[in-house]
């Protein structure tokens, strides 16, 4: 059973961090495609302004709360989300995860050498984690042909368990979303800026002003050209109508909370993808 959240006709499944570790450990022994999103006000505005990406998002296998706006419009609703999963936390965890299993990861994206940097870290930050790959593909729009299929290429040959894209959104949920299938990677999980994070290229806000949603604002003085439009301008008419969809009584205001069937993550059933340890986290 999926518990999930409706916020502007966008589903948020109602986890906490370690719910989300669990659901990934299952994804990860189930052997098939899963894709996850970390979904923030950006995400619910490119889902307001594009239907593709609303179904994307409503689709994805895991859909967690990267955001504190998020939270304060599902608790206005009535139906409030468990917690904040950020990113950074999320690969953290997943990384201490699959150096206990025997899991393996691949890092795709973000600058030239970022993904490298961000390998280094977690070796050091989780010992015995098995990175099988850093790789950051050229910055473009799009990629050519050619290097769409080198990119893709690396990775089967790579075979990880856990495939972390840092291209941004929405370009990177839609490429996850275009070669899940071909990569036979069990857990996909677009991861926008973390990288930079992990790697100490940006740093991250103080825990007090991320516990009070200012995280935004501490970002924006960072990196002011690259972000002011992106949080004053695109993302405020979402985030204000987010904030007042229950007095409106509009079809989206409902407070909804879904119980969907999916993979049965109860049983941690192995479907015979053999290169897995079985080790089991107490």
């Amino acid at each position: 059973m999926r518990y999930r959240v409706n916020l502007l006709d966008m589903w948020i499944d109602k986890v906490d961090i370690k719910d989300a570790v669990a659901r990934i450990d299952a994804f990860v022994r189930t052997g098939r495609p899963h894709q996850i999103v970390t979904v923030n006000v950006d995400f619910l505005r490119l889902g307001v302004e594009n239907p593709a990406f609303k179904r994307l998002i409503n689709t994805a296998d895991l859909a967690v709360a990267d955001g504190m706006p998020l939270l304060w419009g599902a608790r206005l609703l009535g139906d409030p989300l468990s917690e904040r999963v950020t990113g950074v936390e999320l690969i953290l965890e997943c990384a201490t995860l699959a150096a206990v299993r025997g899991y393996k990861i691949f890092l795709l994206g973000a600058g030239p050498g970022v993904a490298a940097e961000v390998a280094t870290v977690l070796q050091a930050r989780c010992p015995g984690v098995c990175v099988v790959g850093a790789y950051a593909p050229p910055v473009k729009d799009a990629f050519s042909a050619e290097e769409d299929e080198k990119t893709v290429r690396l990775i089967q040959e790579a075979q990880p368990d856990m495939l972390f894209v840092a291209f941004g959104a929405p370009k990177q949920d839609e490429w996850i979303s275009a070669h899940m299938r071909h990569l036979d990677v069990p857990v996909c999980m677009g991861v926008g800026g973390s990288f930079d994070m992990l790697a100490g290229r940006v740093r991250r806000a103080p825990v007090w002003m991320q516990r009070h949603g200012l995280e935004w604002a501490y970002r924006v003085m960072q990196e002011p050209t690259r972000l002011w439009k992106r949080y004053f301008i695109d993302d405020m008419p979402v985030f204000l109508r987010l904030m007042v969809q229950r007095r409106t009584g509009t079809p989206t205001a409902r407070s909804v909370t879904g119980m969907l069937d999916g993979d049965d993550i109860s049983t941690g059933e192995d479907t015979g993808r053999d290169r897995r340890a079985g080790a089991h986290i107490a």
